[in-house]
């Protein structure tokens, strides 16, 4: 039996390895295609970060579930697949690159709101490099938009939320590059890795291949030791001297 479970264990520690090291095979962008496109921090709805600008691409990186792993600018994260169109090329401009100024002194904030953590305070007409906006908390009946920005403070770069009637008014120009669409079976050169499954594959596929190296393990052991279980001790003979003759007693030991 432990036979057993050590090589289910190996299987399933196998399965683990190979959905660790699965890659997107080659260099593929993702072109949004929607205005409702968010980056997430993780491949979770509620994780969202900001939108997206609308025409731009993102990076693919790997795939997980409904989401893609992917790059926009220098942050790593998580977009729906249904938010962008798969496609095989490198675009001139992959990113929205784009600066506002904020013509107060205004804090970054951990959230769109005042009342998140305010970890860094920017002077009067700072360049902020611009990732996309979000709605958040809505101050003195201005609005609630918030830019999600990042600024260079005393040589380190800080990333947060600006709120947006602070800074001046974006005008954001469409990307008109376009390449060959592809499908998801395209982002790897040979089968599809284990991580692209969704989960309740991945466990049908496990439960599908254990089971039945279970059951065959079983047969292969089983009767070996049912063998051993009924196999009769060899009887010993002893001789024993009477007078002028032997006699053979065969009874046991």
């Amino acid at each position: 039996m432990k036979k057993i479970v050590l090589i289910l264990l190996l299987l399933l520690s196998t399965f683990s390895a190979k959905s660790a090291s699965a890659e997107v095979d080659g260099e593929f962008y993702g072109k949004i295609n929607s205005t409702d496109a968010y980056l997430f921090s993780s491949p979770d709805t509620a994780s969202l970060l900001f939108l997206l600008p609308n025409t731009y691409f993102v990076k693919i990186l790997d795939v997980e579930d409904d989401f893609y792993e992917v790059n926009y600018k220098d942050l790593t994260g998580y977009v729906l697949k249904s938010e962008v169109r798969l496609m095989e090329g490198s675009p001139n401009t992959p990113y929205l690159n784009l600066s506002v100024t904020n013509y107060t002194s205004y804090c970054l904030y951990e959230k769109p709101s005042t009342n998140s953590s305010a970890f860094c305070e920017l002077a009067e007409n700072s360049t902020l490099s611009y990732y996309g906006s979000i709605n958040g908390e809505e101050i003195s009946n201005r609005g609630d938009e918030w830019h999600y920005v990042s600024a260079a403070v005393d040589g380190v770069v800080h990333h947060g939320y600006i709120f947006s009637e602070v800074t001046d008014i974006l005008t954001i120009p469409q990307n008109s590059e376009t390449f060959p669409e592809v499908d998801e079976s395209a982002l790897y050169s040979s089968t599809p890795e284990f991580s692209s499954l969704s989960t309740g594959t991945k466990v049908l596929l496990i439960v599908a291949i254990t089971v039945p190296s279970a059951f065959i393990l079983f047969f292969l052991i089983k009767p070996n030791k049912l063998l051993k279980s009924v196999a009769k001790p060899e009887k010993k003979v002893r001789k024993v001297h009477h007078g002028d003759y032997f006699e053979f007693d065969d009874t046991d030991l």
